[in-house]
C-alpha cells in the first residue's frame, strides 16, 4: 500500500514583476520572439487575457459603472442581479449601486466601518460594523435598527444558513455567535486565535468553516460548537474562504511565516500581524471605554502601497486534504470562484488574475484601480470593488464586447535599428500597429503609430519598437516574431596601461570547460529559447616572466553590441616621428608582451586599435583606438667612475636614461649591501659615494642598476 501522495505543483508567480525583454545585439539580422506568458505579461492589455499557456485572447468585458464618495470599500453583497451593496469606511456609509451606474446612500452607521454584509433566504439584509461592533438589520423602508449587540470590538464576518440562522465572526476574543430570526444570540464556538475573519458553510457537511487572523487557521465547527483545527498554513491571516469546483474550498493567506504552535503560547500584539493600513485589532475590548468615532479619527487607512508580503492560495479537497496551489509577492485582498476559475483581487497594478484548480495563472482583466479588494457574485456576472478611491466594476460574458488591445513593452535593439517583418501565429482577425523611438519612455517624442504593409514594419528606424495588437472577436495570438537589423556600434577602449619594465606575461593553457548543463527548471523557464548556455569557462590566466628589456601593455575594451574584438598594436618614437609602425596584429587577448632589447633608447608611444569586423558583414565593421602615454625604453646601463681622493675612494654613478635604482657593494661578489650616498640622498641621474681607505688590501665589487633593470659592474682595488 502506498502511503505517499504526490501533491500538485505550487505556482510561485509575482503578479506584476517580470524579467525585462532582453536587449538585442550585433549588426546581423535579429529575431525577437514572444511566445510565453512571461513574454506577453511585460506588456499592457485592455480587454485582452494573457493565458498561462502563453497566448493572447479577448477577455470578458469589464466596465466601471460608478465611483463612490468614500475612501475604502470593506464589504460587498450582491443584493439582486441588478444591484449590490457596498459597505465603506471611515464614515460608515452603506451604498446601493445599480448596474446602470446609479447609486444611493441608504444608511450611515456611527461605528464608522461597515465590515460585513449578508442576507438570509428571505432577502433581509444584515450589516456588521466596527469598532464597538454591532449587527444591524435594514428595514424595507431603508431604516436600520440594532439587531444584536455582541459587546465585541469587531464584527468581521457574517453568513446565514438555510434556516436563516445568522453566524457572526468577531474579534478580539475569537468568538463565533449564532443568532436566530428572533435575534436570540449565543456564543456558538470559540477558537484559539483572536479574530474570526471569515465564515463559510461547508459545501458537503452540516458544519461551519471559520478562518482566523492573528494567526491564520481554518477551523471546522461541528453542531454543538466543537471547533476542530482543519488547516494551519502557518501565516498571519486567512482573509477569504470560497467554494469552488466539485465542492472544494479555497482560501487566501497573507502575512509573514508563522512558526509551529506551542501549548499555551501567548498571542502577540495583532497590530503587528495585519498589513499596514488595516484596522488595529490588538488587545481585549474594554466595555467601559468609548471608542473614537469616524468624526474624530479615521478608523482605517488602506494605503496605495502595502509592504511586500507573501500571499498564498490553498485548496481543501472534499477528503480534507489541503495544500497550497499558488503564491505571489503581491498582497491578495479577495478571491472569488467565477467562470470555472478563481479570480484574485490584489495590489498588482489594476489587473485581475485567475488561477485554475492546479494553480495555473491567467491575467484576465484590467482596471484603473491599484487595489481590488472585494468581489460579489450575482448569477453569471461579478461585481468588483476597489479602494482609494472606491470604483465599482461589473464583468460577465453576456455583456457587450469592447475593443481588445494588447501593447508590448518597448523592445530595445541596443542601437538605432531598421525594423523588418512582424509575423504572428494567430487565429481570427488581428490588426498590428507599430511605433518607434529612441528612448524607453514611449510618451517622450516617439514616432506615431503605423500599420504593417505586407507584414512589414513601416515605422522609421529607431532604437526601440513597440507593437500593438487589436484582436477581433474570438481572435487568438500565440506567437509574435519580429525581425530587425541594428546599426553597428563601434567598440571602445576604456583603459590602457604600460606595465613596469622587465616583466612579461604569457597565456597559460587552461583546461577546456565542462559541457554546458541545464536543469529542468531552466529549460522550462523564460529563457528556454536561448541557445547560449551559461559560460562555465574560467577567465584567462597569465604566467609571469622577468628579464631585462621585456615590456607589457594591457588594456580594457568593450563592444556595446557584444561583438568579438580583434586587436592591433602600433608604435612610434616620441616626439620625433609621426609614422605609426605595426607591432602586432590579430590579437584576441587584451594583453601583449614584447622584447625591447633591440630598440634604441628613447621615448615611444603605443596605439591600440580594436575592431569588430570579424563579427559584421564585409565593409560594415567599426574600430576604435587609444594611444598610450609616452614610455621610456632604456637599454643602456649606468656608468661607474672610480677615483682616489685624499685617503678615500670616490665612486660616481650616472644614468641618463631611466635613472639610478640601486648602488651596492660586496666583498665576495655574492652578498651585496647598499652604499650610502655622500649627500645622504640618492639622485636619480648622478650620485657620488665615498669609501675610506684601509691598511688591508682588498678587492671589492661595485654594482649599479637603473630603473629599467640595466646593470653595470666594477672592481675596486684598495
Amino acid at each position: 500500500m502506498n502511503f505517499f501522495k504526490k501533491f500538485p505543483t505550487i505556482f510561485v508567480l509575482p503578479l506584476f514583476l517580470f524579467l525585462p525583454i532582453p536587449e538585442i545585439h550585433a549588426i546581423h539580422p535579429q529575431r525577437i520572439i514572444l511566445d510565453s506568458y512571461n513574454d506577453f505579461a511585460q506588456g499592457t492589455s485592455e480587454s485582452v487575457e494573457i493565458k498561462a499557456e502563453g497566448f493572447l485572447t479577448p477577455s470578458p468585458f469589464i466596465e466601471k459603472i460608478c465611483s463612490l464618495p468614500a475612501e475604502q470599500a470593506w464589504s460587498i453583497l450582491a443584493e439582486s442581479y441588478d444591484s449590490c451593496l457596498i459597505g465603506t469606511s471611515p464614515e460608515g456609509k452603506l451604498f446601493r449601486v445599480k448596474k446602470d451606474g446609479s447609486y444611493q446612500l441608504i444608511a450611515k452607521f456611527p461605528e464608522g466601518n461597515v465590515s460585513a454584509l449578508t442576507k438570509n433566504k428571505k432577502g433581509e439584509i444584515f450589516v456588521g460594523t466596527s469598532p464597538d461592533g454591532k449587527i444591524y438589520k435594514i428595514e424595507p423602508n431603508g431604516h436600520f435598527k440594532v439587531f444584536f449587540d455582541p459587546k465585541e470590538k469587531y464584527i468581521w464576518s457574517m453568513i446565514c444558513d438555510d434556516k436563516s440562522n445568522l453566524y457572526v465572526g468577531t474579534g478580539t476574543a475569537g468568538r463565533i455567535y449564532r443568532l436566530t430570526e428572533e435575534a436570540k444570540g449565543e456564543i456558538y464556538a470559540t477558537v484559539s486565535e483572536t479574530h474570526v475573519r471569515c465564515l463559510l458553510l461547508h459545501p458537503t457537511k452540516e458544519t461551519l468553516l471559520a478562518a482566523t487572523a492573528n494567526r491564520g487557521a481554518v477551523y471546522e465547527i461541528f453542531p454543538g460548537g466543537k471547533a476542530i483545527l482543519l488547516v494551519d498554513p502557518e501565516k498571519d491571516e486567512i482573509n477569504q474562504l470560497v467554494v469552488g469546483d466539485n465542492h472544494c474550498v479555497y482560501f487566501s493567506t497573507v502575512g509573514k511565516k508563522k512558526f509551529g504552535r506551542l501549548p499555551n503560547q501567548p498571542q502577540p500584539d495583532s497590530s503587528s500581524l495585519l498589513p499596514e493600513g488595516w484596522i488595529e485589532v490588538s488587545g481585549e475590548q474594554d466595555e467601559n471605554k468609548e471608542y473614537p468615532s469616524s468624526k474624530t479619527q479615521p478608523l482605517v487607512n488602506i494605503k496605495p502601497t502595502i509592504p511586500p508580503r507573501l500571499s498564498e492560495i490553498w485548496k481543501i479537497e472534499t477528503s480534507g486534504l489541503s495544500y497550497p496551489i499558488w503564491s505571489s509577492k503581491d498582497f491578495v485582498f479577495a478571491i472569488q470562484w467565477f467562470k470555472n476559475r478563481l479570480f484574485i483581487g490584489s495590489d498588482s497594478g489594476g489587473y485581475i488574475y485567475a488561477v485554475d484548480t492546479n494553480g495555473k495563472m491567467d491575467r484576465v482583466l484590467k482596471t484603473d484601480s491599484s487595489q481590488l479588494n472585494a468581489f460579489a457574485l450575482s448569477g453569471n456576472q461579478l461585481f468588483i470593488s476597489s479602494s482609494n478611491p472606491i470604483h465599482i466594476y461589473l464583468t460577465g460574458e453576456s455583456m457587450r464586447e469592447r475593443e481588445a488591445i494588447y501593447r508590448s513593452w518597448p523592445i530595445d535593439a541596443g542601437s538605432i535599428a531598421k525594423w523588418g517583418s512582424i509575423r504572428l501565429e494567430k487565429e481570427g482577425n488581428v490588426e498590428v500597429l507599430t511605433r518607434t523611438g529612441n528612448t524607453h519612455r514611449a510618451e517622450a517624442g516617439w514616432y506615431g503609430w503605423q500599420p504593417l504593409v505586407d507584414n512589414h514594419c513601416t515605422s522609421p528606424s529607431g532604437r526601440y519598437l513597440q507593437f500593438e495588437l487589436r484582436l477581433g472577436k474570438n481572435a487568438k495570438v500565440s506567437r509574435v516574431e519580429i525581425a530587425c537589423l541594428p546599426n553597428n556600434i563601434p567598440p571602445k577602449i576604456e583603459l590602457l596601461k604600460i606595465l613596469p619594465p622587465g616583466i612579461s606575461y604569457s597565456s597559460l593553457m587552461m583546461p577546456p570547460p565542462p559541457p554546458p548543463t541545464k536543469t529542468i527548471e531552466q529549460l522550462l523557464s523564460h529563457d528556454e529559447k536561448s541557445t547560449d548556455f551559461e559560460s562555465q569557462s574560467m577567465p584567462p590566466r597569465f604566467q609571469v616572466k622577468e628579464s631585462r628589456g621585456l615590456r607589457t601593455v594591457v588594456w580594457k575594451a568593450i563592444d556595446p553590441d557584444g561583438d568579438n574584438l580583434k586587436y592591433s598594436i602600433f608604435f612610434k618614437p616620441y616626439p620625433s616621428s609621426a609614422i605609426w609602425t605595426l607591432l602586432a596584429k590579430e590579437l584576441d587577448e587584451s594583453l601583449f608582451s614584447w622584447d625591447t632589447t633591440g630598440w634604441p633608447d628613447g621615448f615611444y608611444v603605443l596605439k591600440i586599435e580594436a575592431t569588430d569586423e570579424k563579427d559584421n558583414p564585409l565593409g560594415m565593421g567599426l574600430s576604435a583606438s587609444l594611444e598610450s602615454r609616452p614610455f621610456l625604453v632604456d637599454n643602456t646601463p649606468p656608468k661607474i667612475l672610480i677615483q682616489n681622493k685624499d685617503n678615500a675612494i670616490s665612486i660616481t654613478v650616472t644614468d641618463e636614461g631611466s635613472g639610478i635604482k640601486t648602488v651596492e657593494i660586496s666583498e665576495d661578489g655574492k652578498t651585496f649591501t647598499p652604499l650610502y650616498p655622500k649627500e645622504g640622498m640618492l639622485d636619480f641621474r648622478k650620485q657620488e659615494f665615498v669609501i675610506g681607505l684601509t691598511p688591508e688590501k682588498k678587492i671589492r665589487f661595485i654594482r649599479a642598476e637603473d630603473e629599467s633593470g640595466n646593470i653595470s659592474n666594477a672592481l675596486l682595488n684598495n
